[in-house]
């Protein structure tokens, strides 16, 4: 710092202040400093500015899995969010296993970095103790209620009534859910989803039949569709409307249909969510639930940095906006 004040004839003080985006700086001086950096190839050493601020410009997001679309794609709007307000994302993939998702926990505790964005699926309620503390912490998902910290979530519920109530006034009879949970004791997604397919049917009037709600065994995979369309087709259920709890059980659904010569959306409706990238480019497009992948991410990243400066937040919900993506699968009705 001292070389680049002596090139650009200014004091050490303003190369400093340059260097943080002090705002009241003339153009002329910050032009001759960034002339003076730029001819001595001047780098910041981050890791000693850190060491002064006590903060380190990176942040913490712990996800299930970076091999599942969803997640991959969310993890890539948190970075970009961050990017944008100029701090780092430090990524780690859980595996869906308890003990890492603590291991992030105790990271964070120990300060590895400014915060903390979070999205358990395998910790449970005698855990939450853990989650107590000053570091800056956003929750991510319907696994956890009751921490103290803010919890960003989508409308689950509302989606999955959404979905139905479309196929419903499409004129579909036979509505399924294949990946939806009529009865668990755990909040979930599937759980959330269900229910409002379950709001969806009662408020027209029609029978909620356990036929036509199919669980996942295991993780929610296009080869999870295949194999939920096959089981029920050789139980001799039929629907004419279907409503996934994803993108990627969807693509196995339509795919399977495909292979049984069943027409979408003539014969068969099909509706799913997440909107993943792929889902634009299936046979037929998907007709998809954009959850606010991006809201998100701002969301998330912006309570992270308030925290940073005011110090941990209280419990709070903040909900993301959606959008029915309309597509080949099950066009709006009237188009």
């Amino acid at each position: 710092m001292q070389d680049v004040a002596r090139l650009a004839g200014v004091s050490i003080s303003s190369v400093s202040n340059y260097l943080a985006d002090y705002p009241y700086m003339k153009p002329i001086t910050k032009q001759h400093i960034q002339e003076a950096i730029d001819a001595l190839g001047y780098v910041t050493n981050e890791r000693a500015r850190s060491l002064r601020s006590g903060r380190t410009g990176l942040i913490s997001l712990s996800i299930p899995s970076l091999t599942q679309a969803y997640f991959a794609e969310l993890a890539e709007e948190i970075i970009a969010a961050a990017r944008r307000r100029g701090y780092g994302i430090l990524i780690e993939s859980t595996g869906f296993s308890r003990d890492w998702e603590l291991a992030s926990v105790a990271a964070m505790a120990r300060r590895a970095t400014d915060g903390l964005i979070m999205s358990p699926l395998a910790m449970e309620d005698s855990d939450i103790p853990r989650l107590r503390g000053e570091f800056p912490l956003v929750l991510l998902g319907e696994r956890l209620f009751d921490v103290p910290a803010p919890h960003v979530l989508v409308h689950n519920v509302e989606v999955g009534r959404a979905l139905t109530e479309h196929l419903i006034a499409a004129g579909c009879e036979t509505i399924a859910f294949l990946g939806g949970v009529l009865e668990s004791n755990h909040p979930s997604a599937e759980v959330l989803r269900t229910k409002g397919y379950v709001q969806a049917l009662e408020a027209a009037g029609r029978p909620v039949r356990p036929e036509l709600v199919r669980t996942l065994v295991g993780e929610a995979t296009s080869r999870a569709g295949v194999e939920l369309v096959e089981r029920m087709v050789a139980e001799g259920v039929k629907p004419d409307g279907v409503v996934c709890y994803s993108d990627l059980v969807a693509f196995g659904v339509v795919r399977q249909l495909r292979e049984m010569r069943v027409r979408i959306p003539d014969d068969v409706r099909v509706v799913s969510i997440d909107n993943l990238d792929e889902a634009q480019y299936t046979m037929p497009s998907l007709t998809s639930v954009e959850l606010g992948r991006r809201q998100i991410a701002e969301l998330a990243v912006d309570s992270i940095l308030k925290q940073v400066k005011e110090g941990r937040a209280p419990a709070g919900e903040l909900y993301a906006d959606y959008e029915i993506m309309y597509r080949e699968s099950s066009p709006a009705v009237g188009s």
